[in-house]
């Protein structure tokens, strides 16, 4: 190692640290700001044209999506309630579609396997009918909340569909 290498190299970690530091600086001052950033992301999914007729798939998700609702909404507690009514409903509606949902798939599997056309339509517009049912117990649940939104909260929820 020669001298100027002795010489910058002290100077070069001294600049490294303080780099370092700056950086851990802003990433502590720049994760406190994402909660709202958050809940933005998550308001403007689910107001998304394809997301629109979707609700969250559990209890803990549906917690998280009023949380972020609450923030950019201001949504009151009777509101909160209310949401927390419709969205679980949802949610038990969801559950039970979906599992009927998978024993039509099984019976789509079985008659694929048998070479059963007939059991194939059957499977197919069971499937079918099912997906229509989910779609329409989401649109229901997001068309009940927004019924108990004020004009001012349905207006912010529909700028925030445009921003995406």
């Amino acid at each position: 190692m020669n001298r100027r290498e002795m010489l910058t190299l002290p100077a070069v970690a001294l600049v490294a640290q303080q780099g370092f530091a700056q950086v851990a600086q802003v990433s502590q001052s720049s994760s406190r700001s994402t909660g709202q950033h958050v809940s933005h992301k998550v308001l403007l999914k689910y107001s998304r044209p394809k997301e629109i007729s979707k609700v969250p798939k559990s209890a803990a998700k549906t917690t998280k999506y009023l949380n972020s609702l609450t923030a950019l909404l201001g949504l009151t507690q009777s509101q909160q309630q209310q949401a927390t009514t419709i969205f679980a409903a949802a949610v038990t509606t969801h559950a039970t579609i979906k599992s009927n949902m998978k024993a039509a798939r099984q019976s789509l599997t079985t008659a694929i396997m048998n070479n059963d056309s007939g059991g194939i339509g059957q499977a197919s517009m069971a499937i079918g009918s099912l997906t229509a049912q989910l779609t329409a117990a989401g649109a229901n649940a997001n068309a009940a909340f927004y019924q108990i939104l004020t004009t001012d909260q349905k207006n912010k929820l529909s700028l925030t569909q445009f921003k995406s």
